[in-house]
């Protein structure tokens, strides 16, 4: 089955996956001056502030709540060539979540398992989706 076949049996459309392809807004902020900033590459280790309780570590996670996690799971996967994971329920948390690997970090897809789940309370406000929250490990 072709990738096309596959997107068309979902009933794919736009608006669907409108979360990923939501650029407003961009070419202005590209216009507005923007302070210079210096650069600088540093270990792990010397980021660490001494006497602070928590250090912040490496970028974990973008989680991205979807209204559809097949569809989601198609697009990453068929359209965009990604490494993705089956679905695993996660019933204490509410949510259905499928990983798609980048190398360096993931996203994690979210889907709703009921009604009273707090990403389906997201995904009513958000109708097309949206990043719903950043896991940045700590150390």
């Amino acid at each position: 089955m072709s990738t096309m076949d596959e997107l068309e049996r979902h009933e794919s459309s736009e608006e669907e996956y409108q979360w990923l392809f939501d650029f407003s807004g961009l070419f202005s902020r590209l216009q507005t001056a923007v302070p210079t900033v210096k650069t600088f590459s540093t270990s792990q280790s010397s980021l660490q502030v001494p006497g602070a309780s928590w250090n912040l570590g490496q970028l974990n996670h973008v989680a991205v709540a979807v209204p559809d996690l097949e569809k989601a799971k198609v697009l990453y996967k068929d359209v965009l060539g990604a490494q993705v994971s089956e679905a695993v329920p996660l019933p204490e948390h509410g949510v259905s979540v499928v990983f798609v690997n980048l190398g360096n970090t993931k996203i994690e897809l979210l889907h709703p398992l009921g009604s009273d789940s707090p990403v389906a309370g997201f995904l009513q406000k958000n109708k097309a989706g949206g990043m719903h929250h950043v896991c940045i490990e700590v150390l």
